[in-house]
């Protein structure tokens, strides 16, 4: 579970988009034009609201807390007291259902979802009865609909999701234009915004029948004036944790500059330290910017204690930190990931990277044993399963150096990679071997800011690559891209944008060319 970065990449790399873009195509007229194309996302709209048809005491507010926290059961008993205490307060039914979608969510156990979503009904309905003009009806409705939208679209309810997605996105739109100075509002419009700009271009026609608009720039633009006014204005300081969350994730995802996510870094040093989910945030922040020791760090930190609903993702990242370090007890990890976890995400991958540990440790036979494993197990919509998938049909054995280069990459141990690749006996390698080399090469120059050598390796890479399958290729141009974007050189970087999405490959295809994508639109408004 990894929250709006799980939902940015599957977007990016999940064929359920595709698919479900298809399946509205064929049907649109069936369903009379009211069903709307999905967008995965993970939606914490919760906020302190103060006014008379929410009431929002210390324990409502507790319960909000330990909500964003993680700490359920917490959060569960300060809500029992509250409904007895207060059984009109309608809040109390949004904070239940926004408790048991975060359960559904990180869990991806269909049993808890079940159950949750029986009681989904008499809730909403009792929101419903909020006065109109309390611009907290349409809102606390509206995310009711989105956080339940995304719960049914893990458990492949994707009518029922459309719908409530097409409905959340009118009562949102409606609510904006009715209270415009509701700032809350532009943390859910935001979100929405972002996501409908990650539709692809052979989409947009869809977008336009239903009145769907929305752009990556806008989206982020409207987070960051809510961050803005909660620094500003102590009124809405409460929406601070929220517009951090999201911007960190936005940012880390879909800038090719970083220098705003490092100021989203001070705020978030500075914010509850017992919050599970910023505490993920700060780990997958250190671990996407090669701070893998920080992050290992982090997550040893972090409390092992029943006061907090089980997050066996982070196991799965902690195995992660281990194995980019090659250490041996990264399976014990993946393994405690697979015996707990109820889901299908990021298991094939589980799989795959306990075979690595074997392999690491010379150890074929278990490396062969836990491949075969995988082919039976979970699901494929992110990439890194549907990489782990396809080494397991392939049944062939890794270049054991080139796969130590790549772990010390991500880790961030840049000598240590470049050490191994210059050890490497090219003679022994494939043309696939060599163009990965290359690559990580290049990878490694990116990192250490040494743009022109990175360019120049770049260039190679894609010249060598362009006409393999894997990823390398494709993700050279973008990143080419991405330097010169950021050096300002927007015809350049244009120019390898689009080169990347005229590449055919397979690996990682819809996590690159949705990054080619949206930064295309993003240096045309610059241009």
């Amino acid at each position: 579970m990894s929250l709006l970065s799980r939902l940015i990449r599957l977007i990016e790399e999940s064929n359920l988009l595709t698919f479900f873009c298809f399946f509205m195509e064929n049907r649109l007229n069936r369903l009379n034009r009211k069903l709307v194309l999905f967008f995965f996302f993970f939606c914490l709209f919760t906020q302190g609201i103060t006014a008379q048809e929410v009431r929002l005491d210390s324990l409502s507010q507790q319960a909000y807390s330990s909500i964003l926290a993680l700490r359920l059961p917490e959060a569960e008993q300060f809500l029992q007291i509250e409904r007895k205490r207060i059984p009109q307060n309608v809040y109390v039914d949004y904070l239940e259902n926004y408790l048991q979608f975060i359960q559904s969510f990180i869990s991806e156990d269909k049993h808890v979802f079940e159950e949750a979503n029986a009681g989904f009904n008499k809730r909403y309905q009792r929101v419903s009865t909020l006065a109109d003009n309390s611009p907290f009806k349409q809102f606390l409705l509206a995310n009711m609909n989105l956080q339940w939208a995304f719960a049914r679209l893990k458990f492949g309810q994707y009518v029922s999701a459309a719908y409530e997605i097409n409905k959340a996105y009118r009562q949102l739109s409606a609510n904006a234009e009715k209270f415009p100075n509701f700032v809350p509002d532009n943390i859910s419009l935001g979100i929405l915004h972002i996501l409908i700009g990650l539709v692809p271009d052979q989409y947009a026609w869809l977008m336009r029948i239903i009145s769907m608009q929305g752009s990556v720039e806008q989206g982020k633009a409207e987070i960051y004036s809510v961050l803005q006014t909660s620094l500003n204005h102590a009124k809405y300081a409460y929406l601070q944790h929220e517009a951090v969350f999201y911007l960190g994730f936005v940012e880390l995802n879909l800038s090719p500059d970083q220098s705003k996510l490092k100021q989203l870094m001070t705020y978030l040093n500075k914010l509850d330290k017992g919050n599970l989910l910023l505490s993920y945030l700060k780990i997958d922040i250190l671990m996407r910017h090669g701070k893998n020791d920080a992050a290992l760090q982090a997550l040893n930190d972090i409390p092992n204690s029943k006061a907090y609903y089980p997050f066996y993702y982070l196991d799965y990242l902690k195995g992660e930190c281990l194995l980019r370090k090659l250490d041996p007890r990264a399976e014990l990890h993946y393994a405690y990931f697979l015996h707990h976890f109820k889901g299908n995400n990021y298991v094939k991958d589980a799989w795959r990277k306990r075979a690595w540990t074997a392999l690491l440790q010379s150890d074929t036979a278990k490396y062969y044993l836990f491949m075969d494993s995988l082919t039976s197990q979970g699901a494929l919509e992110v990439d890194a399963d549907k990489e782990a998938q396809e080494e397991a049909i392939q049944s062939k054995l890794p270049n054991t150096s080139l796969l130590r280069a790549r772990l010390y990459f991500d880790g961030g141990y840049y000598a240590a990679a470049k050490i191994v690749l210059d050890s490497m006996n090219m003679a022994q390698l494939t043309l696939e071997g060599k163009v990965e080399r290359m690559y990580r090469y290049a990878r490694i120059a990116h990192k250490l800011h040494h743009w022109e050598q990175a360019k120049v390796l770049y260039v190679n890479t894609l010249k060598s690559g362009k006409s393999l399958t894997r990823y390398f290729a494709a993700n050279a141009a973008l990143k080419l891209g991405q330097i010169y974007e950021v050096q300002d050189s927007l015809e350049q970087a244009g120019k390898y944008y689009s080169l990347c999405l005229d590449l055919n490959f397979t690996e990682y295809r819809n996590s690159i060319r949705g990054k080619a994508k949206e930064a295309l639109s993003r240096i045309q408004k610059k241009q």
